[in-house]
């Protein structure tokens, strides 16, 4: 009988190493979401925790987003944050694991007031890297119809912008424009901002190119927020920048 089980145990043990070692890609850096070396940051956090809670040895890798996508495409990674579903054919796509807040941003000393997509048409405008792609025909109407509107990778950019009056509205999630160090103007202060909600939040997945771990990720995520870690590590970096509700 112990022999038995000897031998049973010695056949499981291949099959839980082949398991247990995965290589997870995120994008390069966005406090809170994803910080500086890729190894920590709220969305980082929660992926990587939700994986040890499945099982799961990670190993993360930081690369650009396309890049990051064509790696899990060709299969040098297992698995990828920050995914909208239909990003990639072929590719297995969790629950949400967050998000994000995109919100029309203004100064508040402006009087600026947006009720609809369609006020933004009136104002100079900046965003993130293909927003139009992401919030569609309204939005594209919208922005192009405005005296000027830009697009930029760099969160900074758009930070800076705003602050010091090259644009009147910018558009993206406000916890990233809240992280952002350069969220002061050209004297050093920060000076009060007002935030619009005309997109709703938008949700973030967990990409994977197998269904089975997708389904342990889901599965690991409802025990991940049952036993407050989930609420522990966003709370986490809610005070660490000091994040609005």
């Amino acid at each position: 009988m112990l022999l038995r089980l000897l031998l049973v145990c010695c056949l499981l043990l291949p099959v839980w190493g082949a398991a247990a070692n995965l290589r997870l890609a995120v994008g390069l850096a966005k406090p809170p979401y994803v910080e500086i070396g890729g190894k920590t940051g709220m969305e980082v956090e929660l992926a990587v925790a939700t994986l040890q809670q499945a099982g799961h040895q990670v190993e993360v890798v930081q690369v650009p987003q396309a890049r990051g996508l064509a790696m899990l495409q060709e299969g040098t990674v297992d698995a990828m944050i920050t995914l909208i579903p239909g990003a990639s054919e072929g590719i297995f796509y969790s629950q949400p694991l967050l998000y994000y807040r995109n919100r029309a941003i203004v100064l508040q000393n402006s009087g600026i007031v947006l009720h609809q997509l369609a006020d933004l048409a009136h104002y100079h405008v900046a965003s993130f890297q293909n927003a139009r792609l992401l919030f569609g025909s309204d939005y594209t109407r919208a922005v192009m119809a405005a005296p000027s509107y830009s697009e930029h990778a760099d969160q900074d950019i758009l930070n800076r912008l705003l602050l010091n009056h090259r644009v009147e509205v910018v558009v993206g999630d406000e916890l990233i424009f809240h992280a952002a160090l350069t969220q002061q103007d050209r004297q050093g202060r920060r000076p009060p901002i007002a935030s619009f909600a005309l997109f709703g939040n938008t949700p973030r997945h967990v990409g994977f190119r197998s269904d089975q771990r997708r389904r342990e990720f889901d599965t690991a995520l409802l025990q991940l927020k049952a036993v407050g870690d989930y609420q522990r590590i966003v709370q986490h970096y809610r005070d660490k920048y000091q994040l609005p509700e």
